[in-house]
């Protein structure tokens, strides 16, 4: 290679650093304005996102108004800030690093032409511009960035639990089993159960139950071996009180190490412990939305949402049949609402625990 083609590749290679620091100076532009953006889009949508869960039943996650109310309020103060601060900060270097390129641009085609004795000087030059470029538009991006981050971040929390929301309403509409009387749907998520069968399927947490839903595709109808008509048919395959549950593990499933949870229930009741394959986000929803339900904290949250009076937890002193009078004598679970007694098997409703 001549001292020419030499110097020609050393002020490229000048120029290809130019340009990547440009790109520097404008991905933290970008980025602010795409997060604002991000923000501002959320803000128009979370409230009416709310109201829909909302009308179609979903009554817990009571922490989800005052979460958008405040985030309502503080993007109101910080908004027209934010976006002044925007506009006078960052705007006028957008300008800048166009013409700091478009410089690049020309300086490129002179020096591929062999003009290099004329370009280098400017070549350095261009060099120390950019790089004071990308440290002032990251520096004044920072600025605006710490303050919409705190807003971000708040945003995401409560698009992410409405996400959740909506899934839960959109698998419980399928369901094929009844809610009882003040039962609430408080998570859905789709799994399969690990067990003999391996059936694909719904794991419902309610404020009283857990529930299985198995799912199977049955073919209706065929034409020349081919499935033309299908249909989709769901059975409970677990229905236990959630106070049966003794706890909920995340762990490994199945023999590639597939994400999944453990369902471990109370030893009295002889169930088996079951693993259920589910994807890690919602393994860890699943353990969360457990523990806000044996925590009371989704019965506080529902009676909110309906205006009922919050109950506290009944004080169960003696259970008798209202049959043959007599005690029952085994633990009655969380969210169970019938009984049966031991001696004569008439069945004895909540009414009856206070007695």
């Amino acid at each position: 290679m001549s001292q020419v083609e030499r110097q020609r590749e050393a002020l490229l290679s000048q120029l290809r650093s130019v340009e990547a620091e440009l790109s520097q100076a404008s991905g933290a532009i970008s980025d602010v304005e795409s997060r604002m953006a991000r923000v501002e889009g959320a803000m128009a949508s979370l409230p009416s996102r709310l109201s829909s869960v909302r009308a179609r039943g979903y009554a817990a996650m009571g922490h989800l108004e005052k979460s958008i109310e405040l985030l309502t309020k503080k993007w109101a103060d910080a908004a027209p800030l934010l976006k002044q601060a925007s506009l006078n900060s960052l705007q006028p270097l957008v300008a800048q690093i166009n013409a700091l390129n478009g410089e690049a641009g020309r300086l490129r085609s002179e020096v591929s032409c062999g003009d290099i004795s004329s370009a280098q000087s400017a070549v350095t030059r261009l060099s120390v511009d950019a790089s004071s470029m990308r440290s002032r538009a990251v520096s004044e991006a920072g600025k605006i960035g710490v303050p919409l981050n705190e807003l971000l971040s708040g945003v995401e929390a409560v698009d992410r639990d409405l996400r959740v929301a909506e899934k839960t309403v959109e698998l419980t509409s399928r369901a094929s089993f009844p809610f009882k009387e003040n039962e609430s749907p408080v998570l859905a998520v789709e799994g399969k159960i690990m067990t003999a069968d391996k059936s694909e399927g719904t794991l419902h947490l309610t404020n009283q139950r857990f529930i299985f839903e198995g799912q199977r595709e049955v073919v209706l109808e065929r034409r020349l071996f081919i499935a033309t008509k299908k249909k989709v048919e769901r059975t409970v395959l677990i229905d236990q009180p959630i106070g049966v549950l003794q706890e909920i593990s995340k762990g490994r499933v199945g023999l590639i190490a597939w994400t999944g949870i453990y369902i471990r229930f109370k030893p009295e009741s002889r169930l088996e412990e079951t693993p259920f394959d589910v994807k890690g986000w919602e393994a860890d929803m699943v353990m969360r939305f457990f523990n806000y339900i044996v925590g009371g904290e989704a019965d506080r949250d529902i009676a909110a949402a309906r205006g009922l009076p919050v109950k506290a937890a009944p004080t169960i002193k003696v259970v008798r049949c209202p049959h043959c009078g007599a005690p029952y004598t085994r633990e009655i679970y969380r969210g169970q609402t019938t009984v049966q007694c031991e001696y004569c098997g008439t069945a004895i409703s909540s009414n009856h625990f206070q007695a």
